[in-house]
C-alpha cells in the first residue's frame, strides 16, 4: 500500500468535476439543471512521477523502469504471493489513495466469476474493519450488472468513493465502435436508463478511474483485452498478482520464499502415496496427442526379449495395433487397434476398435490405480484426524479438500447414490473412526469425534436446471457456476465453525462438514483459510498446476472468533500426492521458475536499499548505481555466474561475513551478507515421510546440571522505562542533523535529436540538464507531528521539541514525504537507544516464574534434514533440535553436541520469552559448560550470522539484546552465569 501511494507524492488534492449531461425529458435523470459528474484528477508532472517510481523501486530493491503505456507512465505492478492478502491490500489502498489525494473512482477488473464473488465478499466482511481505520469514510461498491444500470449512474455522479467490480468478459467485446458490432454487450451501448443517454463505458471513462486488475495474466492477456482496458480511460492501472506475465513497472514484490519465511502463509508438507507398477493385464494410458500428423503417445507394457515386461511410451497413429507395438504382449490381442484420434484442444482422446475411448491422461487396466486413489483418501482422513486432534484445543476447525475432474465419481443419479470416490471415502472414514487408535485418542483429549461418515463431507459443484451437480466449465462463468461460487462464499463462515446445540438443523448440518469435494476447474478466486489437507483425485489430464492446488489452502487459519493464528507449527498445509516428494518439490519449483520467480539469484539492484552509515553518523542508501557496483565485483570474481546465480563460495563467504566489496562500501558488509544469504535460500517443502515429533528428553530434563541451569533462567521480570527526555531529544536532533539534505524534487531538461527515415521517426537523447526555476513547489502539507507520532510512538511534546531544535525543519516543505521518512528513521534509532539505556527490570514472585510444563513441546512436528537435526550424545533437552537457520543455528547445535565440556543444552522454545518495550524476545540457547572438570558455567546465548567478531544485528534486534542483558543483570545470577551473542560456539 505504501509503495503504491508513494508513487503519487506531490499530488495535490483535487475536486475534478465534469458535466454528465442535462437530463432528458421523461428519463430517469430528468432535471432542470445539469448533472454533475465527479472524476479523478492529477496534478503531478511526468518527471516527478518517474522520480517517485524510481525512489519506490530503490526502496524495494527493484530495477528502475520507465515502461510507458500510450506514451505515459500508467501501469504499475504489485507482486504478492498467493494467500498473502492482496485483496485486502488493494481495498485498503483505495481508502488510502482517497485519504491522501482525494481520489474517488475505482474499477476492479477480474478474470472470472469466482474472483468477482471473492472480491465482493471481501468488501462485505471487511467493512467494519475499514470503518474503524478510516473513520467511516463512505465507500460504495457494486458488481456491474447490465440489467441494473442505476449503480453506473451513481458511480459517475457521486462524490464519495465509488468502486465498480466487473468481469473482463463484460466489456471485452464491442468497445471499438460503441457496441454496434456486438448488440449483446450493453456496456458500450448508449442507454436511456443512464444520465444523458450515455453508455456505461462513456460515463465511467469520463471519471478517469483508477483501474485495479486482479490477476492481470488472465485479464488483459490479448490485444483485444488491452484495448478494452484502454477504453475505460484509466488515470492509472494497478496490477495485483502472484504470477505476472508482463511486468510493466514493478513497485512491490513479495515472492514465495519471502512469504513462507515471514510466516505469511502456511508451510507445505507433501505426503506421498505411490504404488509399484502392476504389469498384469492390458494397461493403456493416453499421454499426449498431436494434429500434424495425427498421432498419439500411449504408455503400454512392452514385452522384452527375456519375456519380462517394461512400461514404455509408444507413438501410435490410426490403424496401429498395440499387440504389435507391445512386442506381441498377449494382453493386447483383443481389439487394441487405434480407430480414431482427436487432437482438438480440450477434447483430446483416442478410440480403439474394442470400444475403449481414453481421454488425455486417462488410463485403463491399472489395477493399482484404484488402490492408490483409496490410499490417498485414507491418508487424507488420517492426516485430517491427527490435525484436528491437535488444533481443537486452539478452537480451530480443520478442513480437507478433494479435487476431482468428474462429478459422477462423487455422485450418481437415477437413483441418487454415492459415486466411486464418495463410497470409498465413507468406507475408509467409518473404518478409521471406529478404530481404537482414533477413538481412544479423541476420548482422552476430550475432543468430539463425528462418526457419521455421510455427514462430514459435501460436494461444492455447479448444478443443472434439475438440481443435479455437473462438471464445472473451464471458464466457470455459467449461471450454475456463479451459484456455486455464491454458495461457497455464503457458507464460508459455517465451514469454519464447530457445530453447537444452539444451531438449527440446517446450520448444524453445514457445520458438521469437514471434507469438501470440488471440481478441478474451480481454481483461483475461492479458498478457505482452514483447509489443511489437499488431495487431488483425477483420471484425465490435470488442468490444475501444483501452485494452483496449494493456493487453495495457503491462507493462515482462523479460530472460532475469526482471529488469525500465526503459529508456524499450526500453519502447515499437507498435500496428499500420488508422486514422490522429490517429484512434487521439483515440479512446484519448476512452475515458480516458469512464472519468473528465481531462486538463489542476485541482480544489480539487489543491494540498492542497504543503508550506508558513516562514522559521522551521516547515512545514505547505496542506491542502484552502487548496488550494481557490488554486483559487478561479485561477478568479476566468479562468485555469481552470468545469470546471477549465487555460487557456493559466495554463500560460504557471506556466512563468514567476508564478502569482497568495492571501495567505499565496506561499512555495508553485514547488510550485503544478509541479502546474499536471503537470496540464496529456496522454497522449503516438507517431506511427510521425514516428519518427527519433538519430545522432552527425561534424562536431560532431570539431570542436575540442567536443573541448576533451569533454576536460574526460569525466573521472570517486569520492566519499567525511565527515559531521559532531554537526552532522547538531543540524540534525535544529532542524528537528524547528520541525515542527507532533503531537496525539492528536481526537473530535468533533455535535448534530443529527431531523425526521420524509412523505419519511422526516432529520437535519441543528446544532453540532459537541471532546470532551475524561481519560486517553490507548494504542497498540501500534512501535520508533521501527527505523522511522526504514528511512526515512532512518542508524545506530541517530545516530537515538537525535536522538530524545533533539530535545525532541519525548514526542509520539511521542500519534500514532506522524504523529510518525514528520514526523520522517523533517526528518531526510532534514538528511541531504541534511550529505551535500552533507561529500562529497569524487577524480579516477579516465584509463583509467576516459568515451570517445566512451559518446556514441553506439545506435539510439535519437525522434518529431518529440513528444519530438524537429531543430536547424538544424549545432551539435548529435546530428542530433535528444531532450527530456523541451517547456516548458523544447526552448526551451533552440532558444536554443542560434540563439545566434551558441554554437559547439557537446549534450543529454547518459542514461548520462553523476555518482555521488552520493543517486543517480546526469545533467546536461542541455554547450556551448561564444565570448565576443566571442576566448576560449571551457565549460558544463555543468542546466535547471529556474520562471524563472532562481526556479528550481524539490526538496530531493533540490538535494542532487544540490550534489554535482555538488563533482565539477566536484575536476576543477579552470579559470576557463573553468562549471557552473550555469538555466531559459533568456539
Amino acid at each position: 500500500m505504501e509503495s503504491v501511494c508513494s508513487l503519487f507524492q506531490g499530488q495535490e488534492f483535487m475536486d475534478a468535476k465534469f458535466t454528465a449531461a442535462r437530463g432528458r425529458e421523461g428519463s430517469l435523470f430528468a432535471t432542470e439543471g445539469l448533472q454533475i459528474g465527479y472524476a479523478n484528477g492529477l496534478h503531478l508532472s511526468a518527471t516527478q512521477l518517474e522520480q517517485n517510481l524510481h525512489a519506490v523501486q530503490e526502496e524495494e530493491s527493484l530495477p528502475p523502469t520507465s515502461v510507458a503505456t500510450k506514451g505515459r507512465l500508467r501501469d504499475f505492478t504489485v507482486e504478492m504471493e498467493t494467500g498473502t492478502g492482496k485483496t485486502y491490500v488493494y481495498i485498503r489502498t483505495i481508502y488510502e489513495l482517497n485519504r491522501r489525494y482525494g481520489l474517488t473512482k475505482f474499477i476492479i477488473v477480474v478474470p472470472s466469476v469466482a474472483i468477482r464473488e471473492g472480491v465482493k465478499k471481501s468488501f462485505e466482511s471487511m467493512k467494519s474493519h475499514f470503518d474503524v481505520l478510516y473513520d467511516k469514510t463512505p465507500l460504495e461498491y457494486f458488481v456491474y450488472d447490465s440489467k441494473d444500470m442505476s449503480s453506473v449512474g451513481t458511480f459517475a455522479t457521486s462524490s464519495s468513493i465509488q468502486v465498480m467490480i466487473i468481469n473482463i468478459a463484460a466489456f471485452i467485446r464491442g468497445y471499438q465502435d460503441d457496441g454496434a458490432a456486438e448488440e449483446g454487450n450493453l456496456f458500450h451501448r448508449a442507454s436511456e436508463r443512464l444520465v444523458g443517454g450515455h453508455s456505461p463505458r462513456e460515463l465511467v471513462s469520463s471519471c478517469n478511474p483508477i483501474v485495479i486488475i486482479d490477476e492481470p495474466q488472465d485479464v488483459d492477456n490479448t490485444q483485444k483485452a488491452k484495448g478494452a482496458i484502454n477504453s475505460l480511460n484509466p488515470l492509472f492501472v494497478l496490477r495485483y498478482s502472484a504470477t505476472h506475465k508482463e511486468k510493466y513497472n514493478k513497485v512491490y514484490q513479495l515472492g514465495p520464499v519471502d512469504a513462507f519465511q515471514m510466516g505469511l502463509v502456511k508451510g507445505i508438507c507433501v505426503d506421498s502415496v505411490r504404488s509399484e507398477e502392476d504389469l498384469n493385464g492390458s494397461y493403456v494410458c493416453l499421454e499426449s496427442v498431436k494434429a500434424s500428423p495425427f498421432s498419439a503417445k500411449v504408455s503400454i507394457d512392452v514385452r522384452q526379449k527375456d519375456g519380462s515386461q517394461k512400461r514404455k511410451k509408444v507413438t501410435v497413429k490410426t490403424g496401429d495395433d498395440l499387440y504389435a507395438k507391445s512386442g506381441e504382449n498377449s494382453d493386447y490381442e483383443s481389439g487394441w487397434v487405434v480407430n480414431n484420434i482427436s487432437a482438438a484442444p480440450g477434447s483430446e482422446w483416442v478410440e480403439f476398435q474394442n470400444g475403449t475411448t481414453l481421454e488425455l491422461g486417462q488410463a485403463v487396466g491399472d489395477i493399482a490405480e484404484e488402490v492408490v486413489k483409496r490410499a490417498q483418501i485414507r491418508k487424507t482422513i488420517e492426516d485430517h484426524l491427527q490435525k484436528q486432534l491437535e488444533l481443537y484445543p486452539l478452537g480451530i476447525k480443520v478442513l480437507s479438500l478433494f479435487f476431482i475432474d468428474k462429478v459422477e465419481k462423487y455422485r450418481l443419479y437415477d437413483p441418487v447414490r454415492n459415486g466411486e470416490y464418495a463410497q470409498m471415502f465413507e468406507e475408509e472414514y467409518a473404518d478409521a473412526v471406529s478404530s481404537d487408535k482414533w477413538r481412544s485418542r479423541y476420548e482422552k483429549a476430550g475432543v468430539p469425534l463425528d462418526v457419521d461418515a455421510a455427514a462430514v463431507h459435501s460436494g461444492y459443484f455447479s448444478q443443472d436446471g434439475k438440481g443435479r451437480i455437473k462438471n464445472t466449465s473451464k471458464k466457470a462463468e455459467s449461471s450454475a457456476d456463479i451459484s456455486t461460487f455464491e454458495t461457497i462464499m455464503r457458507e464460508k463462515e459455517a465451514l469454519l465453525s464447530f457445530p453447537s446445540d444452539k444451531d438449527g438443523d440446517e446450520e448444524h448440518a453445514k457445520k458438521r462438514i469437514q471434507f469438501i469435494w470440488s471440481h478441478s476447474a474451480l481454481r483461483e478466486g475461492w479458498d478457505n483459510p482452514n483447509v489443511f489437507q489437499i488431495c487431488t483425485l483425477v483420471e484425465t489430464k490435470d488442468i490444475m498446476t501444483k501452485r494452483q492446488k496449494i493456493g487453495r489452502g495457503l491462507r493462515l487459519c482462523v479460530d472460532q472468533n475469526g482471529e488469525r493464528c500465526f503459529d508456524r507449527d499450526v500453519n502447515v498445509l499437507t498435500v496428499i500426492a500420488n508422486e514422490s516428494y522429490e517429484a512434487f518439490a521439483k515440479g512446484l519449483q519448476g512452475e515458480l521458475e516458469k512464472d519468473g520467480i528465481h531462486f538463489g539469484v542476485l541482480a544489480p539492484e539487489s543491494f540498492s536499499r542497504i543503508a550506508l552509515e558513516y562514522e559521522s553518523g551521516h547515512e545514505e542508501r547505496l542506491g542502484y548505481e552502487r548496488s550494481a557496483q557490488v554486483y559487478e565485483v561479485l561477478r568479476a570474481k566468479g562468485l555469481v555466474d552470468d545469470k546471477g546465480n549465487v555460487m557456493r563460495e559466495l554463500k560460504e563467504a557471506a556466512e563468514r561475513g567476508d564478502v569482497p566489496l568495492p571501495d567505499g562500501v565496506e561499512a555495508a558488509q553485514n547488510a550485503v551478507c544478509s541479502v546474499i544469504l536471503h537470496k540464496a535460500q529456496k522454497l522449503q517443502i516438507k517431506d511427510k515421510a521425514k516428519e518427527v515429533t519433538v519430545e522432552l528428553s527425561k534424562d536431560v530434563s532431570t539431570d542436575p546440571a540442567f536443573q541448576e541451569l533451569w533454576d536460574r533462567i526460569r525466573r521472570r521480570t517486569r520492566f519499567e522505562v525511565d527515559v531521559d527526555s532531554e537526552r532522547l531529544i538531543a540524540s534525535a536532533c544529532e542524528k537528524i542533523g547528520d541525515m542527507p539534505e532533503v531537496r525539492t524534487p528536481e526537473v530535468f531538461s533533455t535535448m534530443a535529436g529527431v531523425s526521420i527515415d524509412g523505419a519511422g521517426v526516432d529520437a535519441e537523447a543528446e544532453s540532459r540538464s537541471l532546470v532551475r526555476v524561481t519560486g517553490a513547489r507548494i504542497y498540501d502539507l500534512p501535520d508533521p507531528i501527527a505523522e511522526l507520532q504514528d511512526a515512532v510512538g512518542l508524545t506530541r511534546a517530545t516530537i515538537k521539541a525535536i522538530l524545533e531544535r533539530c535545525g532541519r525543519f525548514d526542509e520539511f516543505a521542500r519534500n514532506p514525504a522524504v523529510f518525514l521518512s528520514q526523520v522517523a528513521t533517526k528518531i526510532s534509532v534514538a528511541k531504541a537507544e534511550a529505551v535500552a539505556a533507561g529500562i529497569k527490570y524487577t524480579k516477579l514472585p516465584d509463583s509467576e516464574w516459568y515451570s517445566m510444563e512451559d518446556l514441553k513441546p506439545h506435539e510439535v512436528k519437525a522434518y529431518l534434514d529440513q528444519n530438524a537435526w537429531e543430536p547424538k550424545h544424549g545432551k539435548s533437552l529435546y530428542n530433535y533440535v528444531v532450527y530456523d537457520s541451517s547456516s548458523v543455528e544447526k552448526p551451533f547445535a552440532v558444536e554443542l553436541d560434540l563439545s566434551d565440556e558441554v554437559k547439557v543444552f537446549a534450543k529454547l522454545p518459542s514461548n520462553f520469552k523476555i518482555d521488552t518495550p520493543l517486543g517480546s524476545y526469545n533467546p536461542d540457547w541455554a547450556y551448561v559448560r564444565e570448565v576443566e572438570g571442576e566448576h560449571r558455567v551457565y549460558f544463555v546465548t543468542e546466535t547471529k550470522g556474520g562471524g563472532n567478531n562481526n556479528i550481524q544485528k539490526r538496530p531493533k534486534e540490538d535494542g532487544k539484546i540490550q534489554c535482555a542483558k538488563k533482565h539477566f543483570e536484575a536476576l543477579d545470577l552470579g559470576d557463573d552465569f553468562v549471557y552473550d551473542v555469538k555466531t559459533t560456539y568456539v
